[in-house]
């Protein structure tokens, strides 16, 4: 892992470059891989010009616990094709996840990286780990804060609908109380009955 972990990086300038470090322990696949490709751009920093190569190293911690939204990781498809007739294959993100973990923040992120010549290089700049452990200790890292996500308020129509499915619900279990109470009583009493006629 160490070996695979440190290849490239004599071929990349680290002088003056930052070590940030990403924990991608419950965070959505796409808001994480959104902030990677910034902070790799340079965006981050004021000094930021789209013909260099400004942007700082990113250690990913934790890749087998990125979590994503909706049926994603059942639907989402890798495809690729081998050059024969007919062999177009695919593996869902599910597979991928057991497979390799690392390599679905890998293409998240390059994937969101223009298509240029500087994307080799911010290819090297971003070192994904499943787990916690990796060989960078040695480094001065700094712990990427991820920003708050703004919620957008609910539309009042849809905050009705949800008010309206919450008292329809709260009806029903009253009225499953009242029957059930309904039904204690009418046996308590045909028990006391049953007393009666046998004394």
């Amino acid at each position: 892992m160490d070996v695979k972990a440190l290849a490239g990086l004599r071929r990349i300038n680290l002088d003056g470059l930052r070590w940030r470090v990403f924990d991608a322990k419950g965070q959505v696949l796409g808001r994480l891989s959104s902030e990677i490709a910034t902070v790799l751009q340079g965006k981050d920093k004021p000094t930021y010009a789209p013909n260099r190569d400004d942007g700082d190293m990113c250690i990913i911690l934790n890749a087998k616990d990125i979590s994503v939204t909706g049926r994603k990781m059942t639907h989402k498809f890798y495809r690729w094709h081998t050059g024969y007739v007919g062999n177009l294959k695919e593996r869902s993100l599910k597979d991928q996840m057991e497979k390799d973990p690392t390599e679905v923040i890998r293409k998240a992120v390059l994937r969101m990286l223009p298509r240029n010549k500087l994307r080799d290089d911010r290819d090297r700049k971003l070192r994904i780990f499943s787990g916690s452990e990796h060989p960078f200790n040695d480094r001065l890292l700094e712990p990427f804060v991820m920003p708050p996500r703004n919620v957008r308020e609910m539309r009042p129509r849809a905050r009705r609908a949800l008010v309206r499915a919450q008292k329809k619900l709260e009806q029903g279990n009253t009225m499953v109380n009242t029957q059930r109470k309904k039904e204690g009583a009418d046996a308590s009493s045909g028990e006391v009955k049953s007393t009666e006629v046998t004394a």
